[in-house]
C-alpha cells in the first residue's frame, strides 16, 4: 500500500536519486536539504514499505498561493497513480494553509507532464519565455481551490 508522509531527513538521499533520474538539470542535494528545513510539512514523499517512490515539494507565497516547486516519481513507478497521490497530498496541505490556488511551471515541450497536470485540473495561464534559461520556455499552470472559480 502506498502512503503519503512528510519527508524525513534520512529520505533525502532517495529523493535526490529520484531527482537525478527525473530532470536534466536536477536540484542539488544541498538545495533539497535546505528545502527540508524551510518547507517542512510541504515536502512529502510516497512510500511503499521502506521504499520512497516519489516526492513533492511546495511553498506558500504571499499567504494565499501554493507553489508546486517540484514533483517527481521513480521511473519504475510512473503512470501508476503515485504522482496523482503526491499532487493531491500537496494540494491538501496548501488548502490547510488557506491557499486559494496552486500553480507550477513546466517545460512547454514536456507533453506528458502537461497532460498529467491538465488531468489534475491545472490550466495554462501564461507562457514564460526563457524561464529555464535561454531558449528554454515554460508554461505557468494553475488550479483554483475556490468553488466555481477557474483560470480558464
Amino acid at each position: 500500500m502506498i502512503i503519503i508522509t512528510n519527508v524525513e531527513e534520512e529520505d533525502l538521499q532517495k529523493v535526490y536519486e529520484i531527482e537525478l533520474e527525473s530532470f536534466d538539470e536536477p536540484y542539488s542535494y544541498s538545495l533539497l536539504k535546505a528545502y527540508y528545513y524551510l518547507a517542512k510539512e510541504l515536502f512529502i514523499v510516497a512510500r511503499e514499505g521502506n521504499e520512497v517512490l516519489g516526492y513533492a515539494l511546495g511553498i506558500i507565497q504571499y499567504g494565499y498561493r501554493g507553489h508546486v516547486v517540484s514533483i517527481a516519481v521513480k521511473k519504475d513507478y510512473r503512470e501508476r497513480g503515485v504522482g496523482s497521490l503526491l499532487l493531491k497530498g500537496l494540494e491538501n496541505k496548501f488548502k490547510t494553509f488557506n491557499c486559494t490556488y496552486s500553480y507550477l511551471e513546466v517545460n512547454y515541450k514536456n507533453i506528458p507532464a502537461i497532460t498529467f497536470y491538465n488531468k489534475q485540473g491545472y490550466v495554462v495561464i501564461k507562457f514564460q519565455k526563457n524561464y529555464y534559461g535561454r531558449g528554454k520556455h515554460a508554461f505557468i499552470m494553475a488550479k483554483s481551490f475556490l468553488n466555481g472559480k477557474s483560470f480558464e
